[in-house]
């Protein structure tokens, strides 16, 4: 809460929107984030690094924004396809709380004497989130057709290895992806 807080006010400031160093500061972390995000794709192919790149590709999966940090398993169960709904529907309800703190801003703020949030800076505080999680949105997307082959003749998902390719929960999968 707190993070968008500060993506609302930061990326929305009338100082920020001028040319100056610190907007070239912010747009050049930016970049950085992606390229770093774009790396840490490597980080989730099925291949044995070896050190020191196994421990570098180690710190790139925290950049990847991978939402199997948050121990999702608590409240989805280890049903492959409700940890899965988890992963789509965490990112979704960044959109959910904006719009809660907008209404919450509209309510709260003339109590404080302050401006109250404007409808299109708070969907462009959505944008720069949603730009932020957007590898991890698309990897997110294509866990489904990530399969690996077993000796005898079927395969599995990668990420999820107790659902088999072509069944229906594996069908499931490829709608909600």
């Amino acid at each position: 809460l707190l993070l968008m807080l500060a993506t609302y006010y930061i990326c929305n400031d009338p100082v920020s929107r001028i040319a100056t160093a610190y907007l070239s500061t912010s747009v050049s972390f930016g970049l950085l984030l992606t390229a770093v995000q774009g790396l840490s794709v490597l980080s989730q192919l099925s291949i044995r690094w070896s050190s020191p790149w196994s421990d570098i590709m180690q710190v790139l999966t925290l950049f990847a924004f991978d939402i199997e940090l948050l121990e999702v398993e608590c409240v989805s169960g280890s049903q492959p396809i409700l940890r899965y709904m988890m992963r789509i529907l965490i990112p979704l309800l960044t959109i959910g709380v904006f719009t809660v703190m907008y209404a919450i801003s509209k309510i709260v703020c003339p109590m404080l004497y302050r401006a109250t949030w404007e409808l299109p800076k708070t969907f462009n505080s959505a944008g720069q989130v949603w730009q932020a999680l957007y590898i991890t949105l698309v990897l997110i997307s294509l866990l489904p057709f990530q399969c690996y082959d077993h000796p005898n003749g079927k395969s599995s998902l990668t990420k999820f290895p107790d659902i088999i390719c072509g069944t229906s929960d594996h069908q499931a999968l490829y709608i909600v992806g």
